[in-house]
């Protein structure tokens, strides 16, 4: 694993790219609730997702 170096627009325009994704998961398992469907997969993905804002939080 690498170490980059991000300027703060750069680090800001990753955490709220990451956060839309985090929205948009968080409507498609809405969604897919009221259909009945199932959304293990989707809580999955939303936990991957908040992982990564979580370590942005953290980055210099």
């Amino acid at each position: 694993m690498k170490t980059i170096q991000l300027s703060e627009k750069e680090l800001a325009t990753l955490k709220a790219a990451v956060w839309a994704q985090i929205q948009n998961v968080n409507k498609d398992i809405r969604f897919a609730q009221e259909q009945g469907k199932n959304i293990s997969f989707l809580l999955e993905l939303k936990k991957e997702f908040e992982q990564a804002f979580e370590a942005l939080k953290y980055a210099n």
